[in-house]
């Protein structure tokens, strides 16, 4: 009696899973194919177009949910301990990134252990002044207790900038 009801919630699991995973090319707004990635652990940054941070920041609503990439200078740096078990289950560090290019500037995190930085480098790793190409992953806050960002970039891979 269980084995039929342990396949029809895998058969319903596997239905979302698959409709969660192509959510990003249905939510994408504009007609640019996603780029490939090379792999799981290093990603080639350079694949993906350059996006300026106040293009970004005006067309939020392009890029929600999308993979970007973004390069600029590391203008501050802060890492504190994340005490709050209900965000990934155990304490965490977390990095908040202040990145500016020649068009503005935007507030990146990196959520540590429990974030989605595939790379080796890791945001606390870097000091002010850095040059750094990205990919953050953007999301339009909808809470209304939200600190009042119009984004909320989180880190999905960090690289020094190649001169």
């Amino acid at each position: 009696m269980t084995a039929p009801l342990t396949r029809i919630w895998l058969r319903t699991f596997i239905l979302i899973l698959s409709g969660v995973i192509g959510t990003d090319s249905v939510l994408a707004t504009d007609e640019r194919p996603l780029p490939s990635r090379t792999s799981s652990v290093r990603l080639s940054v350079t694949s993906y177009e350059r996006i300026p941070i106040a293009t970004m920041l005006a067309h939020p609503d392009r890029y929600q949910m999308r993979d970007i990439r973004i390069a600029g200078t590391v203008t501050a740096i802060q890492t504190e301990t994340m005490t709050n078990r209900m965000i990934c289950g155990s304490a965490h560090e977390q990095t908040t990134l202040m990145v500016e290019d020649d068009s503005g500037q935007i507030e990146i995190i990196d959520r540590g252990a429990c974030g989605k930085n595939v790379g080796a480098l890791k945001a606390p790793m870097l000091k002010t002044g850095h040059q750094i190409d990205l990919l953050v992953q953007i999301m339009i806050p909808t809470n209304m207790g939200h600190s009042g960002l119009p984004v909320e970039a989180t880190i999905r891979y960090i690289d020094l900038a190649r001169e």
